[in-house]
């Protein structure tokens, strides 16, 4: 395969990361859209490297080689835990999409590497382009229904999948006066604290961009606002939580960037007035804003409930865990459902994997986060203002999961290709060897 087919698959496979209502079924197993881009990019990749007899492996790729094998030999110790044949089937299942993403983020890196800063910018703008496509799609989702009762899911979703992808439509969070719905943008994602959280990478990832130059960057700007506007249209307390925590990391960056005070005030003066006289005249708004900000409420106490459950969970195997991918086996009879995901990547980590895979996740991502603290220090300062806006997106996300989880998802695999990549590509100790190994071919 010529690198332009590489290149083209490895766009439309960051473009489609996020979208996971596209999905086919068969044999029990839920195909993804996602899954079956990954898989297909892996394939030629290894396909063009055995043809050209080039096993040559750049050695943060051979680092995620390793901590990959680390990880499956911790899930493979947590099948002897499993108990039943849904927990297996569980398990394999999610062992199986772990290869898969995990093996796309190997190849990928690889692949980067080889091609450079141009596709890596490419990588990111498409990434990028793919998530503002999403949050389009949440719009227009929310318009239709609210302005016509129509499904956008069934005239999208459905026929691309031939009715198997999830067409299920908008979320429903509740009713105010008997009549009318509070709808929350969930899009392609399939949930809209999912959307929430994804969206804190491209705001924290572009603000310092846009902020570095406010005159020659409105339409980022723009762009931005926009971003924001579907976010809050999400009503993830978990998004808002990951935004306040990218901010409090961007600050150092962003502070001395900002506007004058008083330009600063008369730009959100407009829409706090605007909100304060939404909050005052509608009781609609004022039900919704005091539904997601009761901290009492049910939704809050089941976070809080699963954290008070892993203990029980972890007293049979607290090495290993129950099982990858299992949490939902143990806690049907919490939740009533059968496939029911965890309220919080690290209860999953744990309860799961055990100690032993919490304490290794938890040093890969201290690895990848001293990839993104490293890039922090390119010579080009664009590259540092990107850098500082992945460390605050790593932030963020790691705040939002907490209480949510996205960081076993696919698009999170794209965030620390970016991470491992641009650390390989632009961090200054990586370019200086990358030059002194040029050199002396150079001079032959």
């Amino acid at each position: 395969m010529s690198t332009r087919w590489l290149d083209r698959l490895l766009m439309a496979t960051l473009f489609v990361q996020t979208m996971a209502k596209i999905q086919w079924q068969g044999g029990g197993l839920d195909l993804t859209i996602t899954n079956i881009t990954c898989l297909a990019f892996v394939g030629a990749f290894l396909l063009d490297r055995l043809r050209a007899r080039d096993s040559a492996m750049p050695r943060v790729c051979i680092t995620l080689c390793g901590f990959m094998l680390a990880f499956l030999a911790v899930y493979l110790a947590g099948y002897f835990d499993l108990q039943t044949r849904q927990g297996l089937a569980f398990w394999a299942k999610g062992v199986t999409t772990w290869v898969i993403h995990f093996g796309f983020l190997v190849v990928a890196t690889a692949y980067l590497l080889r091609r450079g800063a141009e596709l890596f910018d490419r990588s990111l703008r498409w990434f990028l382009i793919g998530l503002v496509a999403n949050a389009a799609y949440g719009l227009v989702q929310l318009v239709l229904v609210v302005g016509a009762g129509i499904n956008l899911d069934q005239l999208v979703v459905a026929p691309l999948t031939a009715g198997q992808g999830k067409a299920n439509g908008i979320n429903v969070y509740g009713v105010v006066g008997g009549s009318q719905s509070i709808y929350r943008i969930n899009a392609l994602t399939g949930d809209p604290n999912h959307l929430g959280v994804m969206l804190c990478v491209p705001l924290l990832v572009l603000l310092p961009r846009y902020l570095s130059d406010r005159r020659g960057q409105r339409r980022l700007g723009l762009l931005l606002v926009f971003l924001l506007t579907v976010q809050a249209l999400t009503l993830s307390r978990s998004a808002a939580l990951g935004d306040i925590v990218g901010l409090l990391v961007l600050a150092p960056t962003i502070l001395p960037r900002l506007p004058r005070p008083r330009t600063l005030l008369l730009a959100l003066g407009v829409p706090i007035a605007a909100l304060l006289l939404l909050y005052s005249s509608s009781s609609f708004v004022r039900t919704v804003i005091s539904s997601r900000t009761n901290v009492n409420g049910s939704g809050v106490k089941t976070h809080f409930e699963f954290y008070s459950l892993v203990g029980p969970a972890l007293d049979p195997h607290p090495l290993f865990g129950m099982g990858y991918n299992t949490f939902a086996v143990f806690y049907q009879f919490l939740t009533g459902k059968s496939d029911f995901g965890p309220h919080s990547f690290w209860v999953a980590t744990l309860v799961e994997t055990g100690v032993v895979g919490l304490t290794l996740y938890l040093g890969f991502f201290a690895w990848v986060t001293a990839c993104a603290l490293a890039m922090r220090h390119a010579a080009d300062p664009d590259r540092r203002l990107l850098a500082n806006g992945l460390v605050a997106a790593l932030a963020a996300t790691v705040a939002a999961n907490f209480f949510y989880l996205t960081m076993g998802f696919d698009y999170f695999y794209v965030v620390l290709l970016l991470v491992i990549a641009g650390y390989a590509l632009f961090a200054p100790a990586r370019v200086a060897v990358s030059r002194a190994a040029v050199a002396p071919a150079r001079a032959r």
